[in-house]
């Protein structure tokens, strides 16, 4: 297929001059499930009547950067950004704004699930996540028309910001071809291709670049079938991508091909690292008594490449375990266990040697799993040995420097968006206080709960 071809198989893929984009009040593709104004939930009505500054008195800070928790911590909320924080009663707050107590409470950004597959149910599930402490999403792979519906619906006031990649560049009858309706995929067969696809999706507005080097067919029993893209390719696509300031995304998950993705200088591989030699599946390791790491004697030469280069991993853990045990659905329990602890074996020696991590879910609308913090996930990181701060900064700010976002969100910083939590309790020392979510804040508004009333007789300091 000549390049006319591949362009042509990418629905819509010329990308609209800023006078040709819709206005937000006109019909646009999935609109007619979002709501008017009047259908968003209304915010706390004190915050908005408040139009004046507003401030944090006595919180423990925890600030996204895996820094240890500040204790007794004033923070000056204006104009939906953190204008100052420091110590109780040091940073001066103005003697109209409203004070706001927070002794027992702890303050820390708005999580990020920096990886999602949201494209049915816009405004419900965009405001299921931010209810529960998600302020933000990374959406890892669409079809081109929904990169700006989905960055609009993310700035309405009741739904989490989205950050997204649009469709994944690809090898031609690659992953994610196999999946849907194929809209996801962009196939390229040149690095001019490469190039000219990242070109096209920079110019629609995308916040990091996806690319998928994916072997494996999912079909458990006899994976590594799909065609993947030339390490050429995958480093054009890069290169590119860097220039235009995105991030690169990889999807990996035969570590065979991690050496191509650091080659190439991604910036995050997406998934897990399956130790699986090429073409081999969990039922051959597990029937030749070889299910364990060091059948791969390249394995932790592989992790350490990984961290020396900073290259983050969002392992995705749950979403991996799910399919494992539905694609493998014959294997005895105890086997499909072994499994399951190899995987979190791998996460284990990946943060041992140093590894960060981006949380990531992989959510696609599953049936009972609804939007909202992926709990399951940020235990199982937990048990893969990060400590609460580990998990926590991997929420925020790595999540943050996954979707493109590095130092303007995922931290509590002066200059930055007041997209914060407050929760009761210490989640630094236990994750478990994050389930006393009291407060949720996007751009400095209250979206869910209430802030907490001074008594009549607080004075500003």
């Amino acid at each position: 297929m000549n390049s006319v071809a591949a362009s042509e198989s990418w629905s819509g893929s010329e990308p609209r001059s800023g006078s040709e984009r819709r206005s937000s009040s006109e019909s646009w593709s999935g609109s007619e499930s979002w709501p008017g104004s009047e259908s968003w939930p209304e915010p706390e009505s004190e915050s908005e009547s408040w139009s004046g500054p507003v401030a944090l008195i006595g919180a423990r800070l925890i600030d996204g950067t895996g820094a240890a928790a500040r204790p007794a911590t004033d923070l000056l909320i204006e104009g939906g950004r953190i204008i100052r924080l420091g110590p109780t009663g040091s940073i001066g707050i103005p003697p109209l704004a409203r004070i706001v107590p927070c002794d027992g409470l702890s303050a820390l950004p708005g999580f990020i699930d920096s990886h999602t597959h949201v494209e049915r149910d816009i405004p419900a599930v965009l405001h299921g996540f931010l209810q529960d402490g998600v302020t933000s999403i990374g959406n890892t792979g669409s079809g081109p028309q929904l990169i700006e519906e989905l960055h609009r619906a993310g700035r309405q006031p009741g739904a989490a910001n989205v950050f997204v990649a649009g469709p994944a560049i690809t090898a031609p009858g690659g992953y994610p071809v196999i999946r849907g309706d194929g809209s996801a995929a962009r196939p390229v067969h040149t690095a001019d291709e490469a190039r000219a696809a990242v070109d096209e999706l920079a110019a629609r507005g995308v916040d990091f670049i996806k690319v998928t080097q994916e072997s494996f067919d999912f079909n458990y029993r006899s994976p590594g079938r799909l065609p993947v893209l030339a390490p050429a390719l995958i480093q054009a696509a890069a290169r590119r991508a860097h220039e235009h300031g995105l991030p690169v995304r990889s999807h990996v998950h035969h570590v065979d091909q991690l050496d191509v993705a650091l080659a190439a200088a991604v910036d995050s591989i997406e998934h897990l690292l399956f130790p699986l030699p090429p073409e081999t599946g969990y039922v051959e390791l597990q029937r030749a008594g070889r299910l364990r790491l060091d059948a791969l004697p390249d394995f932790a030469r592989w992790i350490d490449r990984m961290v020396a280069a900073g290259v983050r991993l969002v392992p995705t853990l749950g979403s991996e375990l799910i399919s494992i045990r539905t694609g493998l659905p014959k294997l005895p329990d105890a086997t499909l266990t072994e499994i399951e602890q190899l995987l979190v074996e791998v996460v284990r020696r990946f943060t041992t040697a140093g590894g960060r991590v981006a949380l990531g879910s992989d959510w696609v609308g599953l049936p009972g799993i609804p939007a909202g913090r992926p709990r399951q996930e940020l235990h199982r990181l937990l048990a893969a040995g990060l400590t609460p701060l580990q998990v926590i900064e991997a929420a925020t700010q790595g999540a943050a420097a996954v979707c493109g976002q590095a130092g303007r969100l995922g931290v509590l910083a002066p200059g930055l968006p007041a997209d914060l939590l407050l929760v009761d309790g210490d989640p630094s020392a236990d994750l478990a206080a994050l389930d006393a979510l009291r407060v949720v804040l996007k751009d400095g508004r209250v979206v869910a709960g209430r802030l907490p009333v001074a008594p009549a007789t607080a004075l500003p300091s």
